[in-house]
């Protein structure tokens, strides 16, 4: 009797095991999964995007894919196609190519995966539908940075540009919005551009480049998209180049420490950590079915400017 008594309370346990594996697992299935291109993960500026979008996929009980597409479209395109054929819940992508990108969003589409942009954008004017883009307005960024020039450097100079990588919807928007408030400013001259593809040894070296090329009275700033420029910004001071005026986009720590020194006159502060943030909890808000708590086309996040007047009140957006 002792025997049969123990063999039911044995095989009673086992059951309620096999229930609870069994709650488990269902719980687990019920989680979304959502897959995240990223056109170049080994980019700086991404860290603290990453790693808060993943705190904020744990908090919310969220199967979160991150993948790099390595500068690459073709891997770009091959990621978010792995992301379809796994049949994910939501592709969240950050395109290096606004047009390149297209074909495989339609394939996404097709497949009724929900796509969404996040920090870089796609060209929707071609059929390519997102659920919403997630991050700053370039035009904007580019606006603000005309705005700083024009304060630094009055109605007449000659300016340096140092573009991003090229193609990509921050490079395109950004110099858009700069030539756009320039047009107020025709004195300004723009007297060349190179592209450093958001590399800090590239900027350096467009930097040494620009400083070679055009002596004192010859250039009187130069602007870089991204922070990249700090290098060149120390490197000019060093060299004794303080007449040539730095302005930057994207707030780094080196880029907070070159403001506090004076060796960079300002930024404009594009936080990375809110858009991995924001990107997972309006990604959550889509699948749940409150599309209207999603801000859509766009889900844009503060630009604020940064000189020596406030850089105290900001900390830096990332980095030690």
């Amino acid at each position: 009797m002792t025997t049969s008594i123990t063999r039911r309370l044995m095989l009673g346990l086992a059951g309620a095991t096999l229930v609870a594996l069994s709650s488990t697992t269902a719980q687990a299935a019920d989680a979304p999964r959502i897959g995240f291109m990223i056109w170049n993960t080994s980019v700086p500026f991404y860290s603290n995007l990453i790693k808060t979008a993943e705190q904020t996929a744990k908090d919310l009980g969220v199967e979160l894919n991150i993948q790099s597409g390595n500068g690459d479209l073709a891997t770009q395109i091959s990621v978010v196609q792995q992301f379809i054929a796994q049949d994910v819940d939501m592709i969240l992508i950050a395109p290096s190519d606004p047009k390149g990108i297209v074909p495989v969003i339609r394939q996404a589409t097709a497949a009724n995966i929900p796509v969404m942009a996040v920090n870089t954008t796609a060209d929707t004017s071609t059929g390519a539908k997102l659920v919403t883009y997630v991050g700053v307005d370039d035009f904007v960024f580019g606006q603000r940075q005309g705005e700083l020039l024009a304060q630094a450097v009055g109605d007449n100079a000659k300016v340096g540009y140092i573009l991003g990588k090229l193609g990509t919807s921050a490079q395109l928007a950004r110099e858009a919005g700069l030539m756009d408030t320039l047009k107020k400013h025709p004195g300004i001259q723009i007297i060349e551009k190179q592209a450093a593809d958001w590399d800090n040894s590239k900027a350096l070296a467009i930097t040494q480049d620009f400083l070679s090329k055009y002596p004192k009275g010859e250039i009187d700033a130069i602007v870089d998209q991204g922070p990249e420029g700090v290098n060149g910004a120390q490197f000019a001071t060093e060299s004794g180049r303080t007449d040539v005026k730095f302005i930057l986009g994207d707030y780094p720590a080196d880029v907070r420490n070159a403001i506090i020194k004076g060796t960079v006159l300002g930024t404009v502060n594009q936080d990375p950590a809110p858009q991995g943030k924001f990107a997972i909890e309006d990604a959550v808000k889509f699948l749940a079915g409150k599309v209207s708590e999603v801000p859509s086309p766009n889900h844009y996040l503060d630009l604020p400017i940064i000189t020596k007047d406030n850089v105290e009140q900001h900390p830096a957006a990332w980095g030690g």
